[in-house]
């Protein structure tokens, strides 16, 4: 590194790479842990917490009271003056409904921490280096490198959190910059992929665009089970959508390159719709024989209305009879078996999934067992730490990986300081 202006006469204790949720939680709880602590965050993009403030719809689902260590996670938010209230599935949210609070309070008390926030400053290298303390000494540490205002710059400190984020949402600044810093320190980084993202399928009528259904959704691979939820499904232009599908999006295993071999393996899945679980499929049979007599005379366009969305029950009607029959009361027994099945097992194959823009979080990265599971230390660099979603971690929707960031941003946050506190520490994890 070449480099060596540096941004201020006095170098850093801890600088933290990353301004999101894993970044912010760990500049903060170092600094808890030691309010004497010089402590910057790096932030690429204009502002941090970006990508914190669209999370949950904007209503930022914060963590879910099933979590491990959810405890931990909210005596930290609420020492940052953040309510939580709890909704159904044990999902946490701020009690104003609002993201962007989250986000201003954090940035409140990282700043009454007296935390240096640089943004618009990418870094582009990083190296360790052995630095002069302003008492002569030599001590481990490292030079970040960064690019603020087209100025190149480096900065000095003793430890290193990187909390970069994965590559999912890159139009939050999450572009996997800090996937190369790891490597660069012997951490290995299990193959990326999107997750919990929709799923786009073939069969969809396009008139079904926005309709939203409940039921069991399944992922098949084959004729195999692959993962099944129960919610709701939203119909897209080209798919499906909705928390049970960004769910089912994560056991999605695609292991070919190239874009025909990819398709070929998207195609191997299929998702399954069961719009009446609480049935079987004979009494869903005798339901509609029932059914049949009883709305006879009405157009059979209405015969599935109040138990499915209009247009979906008149796809469903449309696909089994056409214009065959004009009425209710008309439908013969094959038809009634047909729309039956089709109640109980809908089926759309596979075609392909929504890519980094649309996912909501990165699956693969740089193993947990490569990290002191504690504090977040590298197991192949001591003084560098790991948070967030650089991590080899996804969990399913409902706050499990804002959990993880937070945790492992406040884990890395008190282990650093606890480290330069006790530089025995650093070998002691090793």
């Amino acid at each position: 590194m070449s480099e060596k202006k540096s941004l201020y006469n006095i170098f850093f204790d801890i600088c933290v790479v990353g301004g999101g949720a894993s970044g912010l939680a760990a500049a903060i709880s170092s600094l808890e842990e030691n309010p004497t602590l010089r402590v910057c965050i790096l932030e690429k993009k204009e502002d941090v917490g970006k990508k914190l403030q669209a999370t949950g719809n904007g209503r930022c689902n914060i963590t879910n009271a099933d979590c491990s260590e959810v405890e931990l996670v909210k005596s930290f938010l609420h020492s940052s003056g953040i309510l939580l209230t709890e909704e159904e599935e044990g999902r946490l949210y701020p009690r104003s409904g609002q993201a962007s609070s989250v986000v201003e309070l954090l940035k409140w008390r990282a700043k009454k921490l007296n935390v240096t926030i640089f943004t618009s400053c990418q870094v582009l290298n990083m190296e360790k280096v052995s630095l002069e303390t302003e008492d002569g000494q030599e001590e481990d540490g490292f030079y970040v490198l960064v690019d603020c205002a087209s100025e190149k710059i480096t900065i000095p400190c003793k430890k290193v959190v990187l909390a970069c984020g994965g590559k999912a949402a890159p139009q939050f600044g999450t572009t996997g910059d800090g996937y190369a810093i790891a490597k660069s320190f012997g951490h290995t980084i299990s193959k990326l992929h999107p997750v919990l993202m929709p799923i786009q399928c073939e069969g969809i009528d396009p008139v079904l665009k926005g309709v939203r259904a409940k039921g069991r959704v399944a992922l098949l691979k084959g004729e195999e089970l692959v993962a099944e939820e129960l919610g709701e499904v939203q119909f897209t232009e080209d798919g499906l959508s909705g928390i049970c599908i960004f769910n089912l999006s994560r056991h999605l295993v695609l292991e070919p390159e190239g874009e025909e071999r990819l398709e070929e393996a998207f195609r191997n899945y299929r998702v399954e719709m069961d719009f009446l679980p609480d049935m079987e499929e004979d009494e869903v049979i005798e339901f509609l024989k029932e059914r049949r007599f009883l709305l006879a005379v009405l157009p059979k366009e209405v015969y599935l209305d109040s138990i499915l969305p209009a247009k979906l029950g008149r796809q469903i009607m449309e696909e089994v009879v056409g214009e065959n029959q004009a009425t209710a009361g008309s439908l013969t027994y094959e038809g009634i078996e047909e729309i039956a099945m089709l109640l109980k097992s809908s089926r759309y194959t596979v075609t392909g999934a929504k890519g980094w823009r649309e996912a909501q979080c990165t699956g693969g990265g740089i193993p947990l067992g490569e990290v002191c599971p504690n504090t977040m230390q590298s197991q192949r660099e001591p003084g560098l730490y790991l948070a967030g979603e650089m991590l080899d971690y996804d969990g399913p929707c409902g706050g499990y990986n804002l959990q993880h960031a937070w945790l492992t941003g406040i884990k890395a946050g008190r282990g650093a300081a606890y480290a330069l506190a006790c530089p025995a520490a650093d070998e002691a994890v090793q």
